[in-house]
């Protein structure tokens, strides 16, 4: 297989680096010579001064190159893989280890010839050096910029530039930044001071930004977008906005290096230097008093979903109290906008789940005999007809080689544009089959079910959490919880759903949180032959075990098991002296 690596840096001018689909068509262009299958490792964004280990494609394409799945390496230039000689020695040193011929530009570079390693370390010095050179002049430019007082990068909130490029203030935004300093001076906390400027709707620095932002979520690692102009203030920031000496006009350039920092006094400031050493006087006084901030563990963060809203709930342990809980994002600060969802206790919730997946002898036998996944079926079907379209590309190509054969269309370059795309379009298919295959071997019995009785049968009393919650986010999908109050009293409805299975499991439970009534194990009726002979399968059975005569009538109009079995007299008990606390 052909590795093609493409890398950007993360402060090029647009037209001044070679685009990601430049890079790729090249590679491309080479996995065609080659005849071979390709795969991309894409680092965007990044400067080739990293390690392998802080590039992510990098590192992938590193670890692929070892397990010996990769024959080829493809990158435009040297420069690309890096501008550091010690990643260039390692880049080529497994290049030689593992056979891997490397194609710089597409043309072959032999590692092996003493003059071409002289070559290729000579110009990873002039990369590196070519980086080093590169972020000395910014950072000299931004330094000469910082001494006169002048604007680069973006603005601190509060400011802007004039056409001279000098700090003016942007007094639509600097009346909240005054705000913000008055509120803190009278003893009003930062989280406090984000929720009266979000009531009053006060633009933050993005809202005036057209475009999204990524964020990664540390526990699902699923990336969500959200508007810019929908960023709303927080404690957090504000903290950091009211410890910022730009607001009395003093600009920083190095703060963390004791013997290169420089301050510059600007000619324009948003708040006298009084009130800023006042308020920065009181919050160091708060820090001291606040102590040492804990670290706490919370087992379902990316799990559970609020049934009213959609949004997530977020555990919040306090050092001191009992209001330790999952709370729905929409109850907190800023957004407060689902009223009919309720918090639930953190240790309760958490010691159920526990209890259900691992000491519940009828979850394991209904998941390690469940029938086949419908949630596989789609996927099946969808790689059938993915193979009949490589069969159909075969043929194309097996065509359009006869044409080129024939003397008077050997030239043709509409043939040979052709013949290329289409080998093209067959390496990408091919890829794309072997991911549904993956996909559908993990979702149907054969190693489905032994993997859910693996997981389960791991758990003991005294492993450690990291592997408590690996176990749980591996076995459940989501929780969903809806919240019903009646009168002075409520209940909670929690839906979980499985992994990998159509399986779900509904339960109840009041605000005591200690009878949790496993009410209906829900599985949709068999929707092909196969899983409706295996349901047949299992009544009979049932009928055995219960001693009842098994009639084939019992089978007319017999889709499968039930959509809903009654889980009758089944619950998860807790005993609120011997509740598992991770911290």
């Amino acid at each position: 297989m052909l590795a093609i690596y493409c890398r950007t840096s993360k402060n090029k001018v647009d037209g001044t680096d070679y685009s990601i689909e430049t890079q790729q068509q090249g590679g491309l262009k080479l996995a065609i010579q080659l005849g071979l299958e390709h795969r991309f490792y894409v680092d965007e964004g990044m400067s080739g001064t990293l390690a392998i280990e802080d590039r992510p494609s990098l590192a992938d394409m590193m670890s692929d190159l070892k397990k010996g799945t990769i024959t080829d390496i493809y990158c435009i230039d040297q420069s690309r893989i890096e501008r550091n000689s010690i990643v260039w020695d390692m880049f080529s040193a497994e290049c030689l280890n593992h056979k891997c011929k490397y194609h710089p530009n597409g043309i072959e570079f032999d590692l092996t010839n003493d003059e071409s390693v002289f070559n290729s370390k000579l110009m990873s010095l002039v990369n590196s050096y070519y980086a080093k050179i590169t972020s000395r002049k910014v950072k000299l430019a931004n330094y000469n910029k910082t001494l006169k007082g002048k604007t680069h990068g973006m603005k601190p909130y509060g400011y802007q530039r004039d056409e001279n490029n000098d700090y003016q203030i942007f007094e639509e935004e600097a009346q909240y930044v005054r705000k913000m300093y008055d509120l803190s001076l009278q003893g009003i906390g930062t989280y406090t001071i984000a929720n009266i400027l979000n009531e009053e709707e006060a633009p933050t620095k993005f809202n005036r930004f057209k475009g999204r932002i990524k964020r990664k979520n540390e526990f699902t690692k699923k990336i969500t977008e959200f508007e810019k102009s929908n960023v709303k203030w927080r404690g957090n920031v504000i903290h950091d906005m009211l410890r910022n000496p730009i607001n009395k006009g003093i600009r920083i350039w190095n703060k963390n290096d004791v013997e290169r920092r420089v301050e510059v006094k600007l000619n324009v400031q948003i708040i006298s230097d009084d009130l800023w050493d006042k308020v920065n006087e009181n919050l160091s006084k708060n820090i001291k008093n606040v102590g040492k901030k804990a670290e706490y563990h919370y087992l379902l963060n990316g799990l559970i979903i609020c049934g009213h809203c959609g949004n997530e709930f977020l555990g919040k342990k306090r050092l001191r109290g009992n209001d330790n809980s999952y709370k729905c994002k929409g109850k907190r600060p800023p957004h407060k906008d689902c009223p009919d969802s309720r918090a639930i206790s953190l240790p309760k919730v958490e010691n159920f789940i526990i209890q259900h997946l691992f000491k519940t002898k009828n979850l394991k036998d209904l998941l390690i005999d469940a029938p086949k996944s419908n949630l596989s079926i789609p996927l099946r079907e969808k790689l059938i007809s993915k193979k009949k379209e490589l069969v159909q590309l075969e043929k194309q190509v097996e065509r359009l080689v006869k044409l080129l054969r024939d003397p008077d269309l050997e030239d043709d370059e509409t043939f040979k544009e052709d013949y290329k795309s289409t080998k093209v379009k067959r390496v990408k298919l091919n890829l794309e089959i072997d991911d549904l295959q993956i996909k559908v071997l993990e979702m149907e019995n054969e190693t489905r079910n032994s993997r859910t009785k693996t997981l389960i049968e791991t758990y003991t009393d005294d492993i450690q959490f990291d592997e408590i919650k690996r176990l749980v986010h591996s076995l459940i999908e989501s929780i969903k919880i809806h919240h019903s109050k009646q009168n002075k009293f409520g209940y909670y409805f929690i839906v979980i759903k499985y992994r990998n299975y159509s399986e779900e499991s509904t339960f109840t439970t009041d605000w005591k949180g200690l009878k949790w009534y496993w009410h209906t194990h829900y599985r949709e009726k068999a929707l092909n032959e196969e899983q409706l002979a295996e349901d047949i399968e299992m009544l009979k059975a049932n009928y055995e075990r219960k001693g009842i005569p098994f009639n084939e009538e019992d089978l007319i109009d017999y889709e499968g098991n039930t959509t809903v079995s009654g889980m009758i007299g089944e619950s998860v008990d807790l005993n609120p002296k011997e509740l598992v606390l991770f911290d």
